[in-house]
């Protein structure tokens, strides 16, 4: 047998291999996706019936999600929490317009002009979610349960742009 024949019946064996093991993978993977345990309900993730996952599918983000924006602790008092997201709202709130325009005097033509701190309205709306959420889980913590959930129910369509406006496809019924 000739060198050149072993290494390509080499390579042709291991293409092989990989195939094989390719193939196993990717229909492992389909029998994975397909598979439900017992006991699930056929809609929804795996626990989606606690009033917790309730409040996250309402609002769109998690706890965990929630005080890693406001970067406070889950057992922080609630005016810790709030003096954290005025503070994260304000950094990211548009400056105050002032009185009189800026003009750039020729000393200042030439030179770069200082960068102004931005802000994002993303940004604010995230940090405001993440407030919004923090309280929603307190008060259901509390024993207002029904009433945070209601108000999460009714702070989203606020969220949404054109919400209420009719223009959804249960206009005609």
């Amino acid at each position: 047998m000739s060198a050149p024949r072993v290494i390509a019946e080499l390579v042709v064996t291991g293409i092989k291999v990989l195939g094989k093991a390719t193939a196993a993978a990717g229909s492992q993977a389909v029998r994975n996706f397909k598979h439900k345990p017992e006991g699930v309900a056929d809609s929804g993730p795996v626990g989606a019936g606690s009033s917790k996952s309730k409040v996250t599918s309402q609002l769109g983000m998690s706890l965990d999600e929630a005080h890693l924006i406001l970067n406070v602790k889950k057992d922080e008092p609630m005016d810790v929490i709030q003096k954290h997201y005025e503070t994260i709202f304000a950094a990211n709130s548009p400056p105050a317009p002032s009185a009189e325009p800026v003009v750039p005097t020729p000393r200042q033509a030439g030179k770069k002009a200082t960068k102004l701190p931005s802000h994002s309205f993303y940004l604010q709306s995230k940090v405001f979610r993440a407030l919004e959420r923090i309280k929603a889980e307190r008060e259901a913590a509390s024993g207002g349960g029904e009433s945070a959930t209601a108000e999460a129910g009714a702070a989203a369509p606020e969220a949404g742009a054109g919400a209420g406006t009719g223009s959804g496809p249960a206009e005609g019924r």
